[in-house]
């Protein structure tokens, strides 16, 4: 054993060696402790996870494919390219595929993000942002909701006046659920620069179908000619949060292009087969989508007659506001000892916030019943 051990810092850029850890989620020991304890199946209401599991095509699939995992598997994902292509109704080369959005926003630090670039987004949000920001050197501008749980459109302006080079807008906002309507999204895009990329994280875009004043914030971008990129995901709605699989639509094929650099094979062969497997079952899907709108309703019917402040979500899970962040851990810690797993963070300021998965109804009924302030 050496007398002396260098500092790890020493190894870094000071950007990154200067980070501020994040808590990315529940550990799986956690889990393993409360099952043992209290003998029964915890309930994980705190990762958004889709709780009904894939299509069964996806199954069928996965075996089907599973004798030849000793085989590579295709790296420019050509077969996955044209039917998700077809299915949003772009070209294929303004596709790309990763393992996890966040892989294809990781990307940014080496190929877009420069030190001191300023990055505007929602406060909170989804944290990888702080994560590739921290890391870039880039400075974050993170804009507070209102008192109301809104977010202000003549803020977001007003902040883009001063050089902001990219836009993080989280579509619907992952932990609140909160998202612009198409007027207030064209009035931020028109205060932008024309050079300005915006990257829209739309995890949960499809639990929004239901919601009536929801935009399509592609369409508005393109009518803009805006620079965009588009993270997208099958972890939620598509049920495969195990296999890994994240993929981007970008403005132009040129940009795309020039962000695909990198491993040689990110997306494994059985993920691949199970992503197509998964576009095929449209019917699985709006299933899932339609029971969560439906939850969605009844639990925030519940909480209102509880006197619980929440947002306005449209994805597949609500969030509760609380004064403090002492307070939502908490919850966190009294859902816990009960077998239930949520997800509490700061909030505004020196608030808190606690997100909680829409499950099936028996679940929401447990949660419903043991949620107290």
């Amino acid at each position: 054993m050496p007398d002396r051990i260098v500092d790890p810092k020493l190894l870094l850029r000071s950007e990154v060696a200067d980070m501020i850890p994040i808590k990315v989620g529940a550990k799986y020991n956690a889990f393993s402790e409360v099952k043992s304890r209290l003998n029964i199946e915890p309930l994980r209401m705190g990762a958004n996870e889709n709780p009904y599991g894939p299509s069964p095509l996806v199954v069928q699939a996965i075996q089907k494919k599973i004798t030849e995992v000793h085989r590579y598997p295709d790296n420019t994902c050509y077969e996955l390219s044209k039917k998700m292509a077809a299915f949003h109704g772009v070209e294929p080369g303004r596709l790309m595929f990763d393992c996890g959005s966040e892989s294809i926003m990781a990307k940014l630090i080496n190929y877009c993000i420069k030190p001191g670039d300023k990055i505007l987004s929602f406060s909170p949000s989804f944290p990888f942002i702080n994560i590739i920001g921290q890391a870039a050197g880039a400075d974050l501008i993170s804009l507070a909701h209102e008192d109301d749980l809104s977010f202000s459109v003549e803020k977001f302006c007003e902040a883009l006046a001063n050089g902001v080079r990219y836009v993080y807008l989280c579509m619907p906002n992952n932990p609140t659920g909160t998202y612009f309507l198409g007027p207030e999204l064209e009035k931020i895009i028109a205060a932008a620069h024309p050079e300005t990329l915006f990257i829209l994280d739309e995890a949960y875009v499809e639990f929004a179908v239901n919601k009536s004043d929801y935009p399509d914030a592609i369409k508005i971008l393109e009518a803009a000619q805006q620079p965009y990129i588009s993270l997208r995901t099958m972890s939620k709605a598509y049920a495969l949060a195990g296999m890994r699989i994240g993929y981007a639509i970008t403005y132009c094929e040129e940009f795309t292009a020039l962000l695909k650099p990198g491993p040689v094979f990110n997306v494994g062969l059985l993920t691949l087969e199970a992503a197509m497997a998964a576009l095929e079952d449209t019917d699985h899907l709006e299933r899932y989508i339609n029971i969560v709108s439906s939850e969605r309703t009844r639990i925030e019917k519940e909480l209102k007659s509880k006197n619980i402040q929440f947002f306005n979500s449209a994805g597949n899970f609500v969030c509760l506001s609380l004064p403090t962040l002492e307070q939502a851990q908490v919850i966190e810690t009294k859902m816990q000892s009960v077998g239930i797993f949520v997800k509490s963070q700061k909030g505004r300021n020196n608030e808190g916030v606690v997100r909680i998965t829409i499950g099936r109804p028996e679940d929401n009924d447990k949660v419903l019943d043991n949620l107290t302030l």
